[in-house]
């Protein structure tokens, strides 16, 4: 029986196991990790965002373009010269013939206004969002040139101030006719 508590008693001669301050490290090491990849998360969810209203900017400057090459006659002749969204449009009303052209013109006008502003219940394409096209006015011929340019309000961070400010951004499109 000696010798048994002998053995018993006896300090195995090296530690097995970790401590507690391994674990510790261990938890504050995957910690840093886990903020890193938090941080990398937001980041590009913020980048993805003003992506996507650069994105919306290009397709509601294309759809403009598209309605003015459907009406060729009245975009040469200046009738969509000038246009902005910040301009109160109304309904033209057209027969059971059809518009006008400059019927046509006021009807893509009000179109484009209500998917840049959000109007009619609808959701806005772009956060303060402006349009203006200019261009036309010149000869009656092909070849006339057009700029369309499409403002809108942006959360970005900015450096100098240290902080996150709303800035306009802006994309511009041409074309020719």
């Amino acid at each position: 029986m000696g010798m048994q508590m002998a053995q018993v008693m006896k300090r195995p001669g090296r530690q097995s196991g970790m401590t507690l301050i391994e674990i510790l490290v261990t938890v504050l090491v995957l910690a840093v990790g886990l903020l890193g990849m938090a941080s990398l998360t937001v980041g590009s969810l913020k980048n993805n965002q003003g992506a996507f209203l650069r994105t919306q900017a290009t397709i509601l400057a294309y759809d403009m373009a598209d309605r003015m090459r459907s009406n060729t006659a009245e975009a040469i002749s200046g009738s969509y010269d000038g246009a902005t969204t910040n301009t109160a449009f109304t309904a033209p009303s057209c027969g059971t013939s059809g518009c006008t052209g400059a019927q046509r013109v006021a009807a893509d006008l009000l179109a484009w206004k209500q998917q840049l502003e959000g109007a009619n219940g609808s959701m806005a394409m772009l956060p303060g969002g402006v349009g203006t096209v200019s261009g036309g006015s010149g000869a009656t011929n092909a070849g006339t040139a057009f700029t369309i340019t499409i403002t809108w309000k942006e959360d970005r961070w900015n450096e100098s101030k240290d902080s996150i400010s709303t800035e306009d951004q802006q994309t511009v499109f041409e074309f020719t006719l």
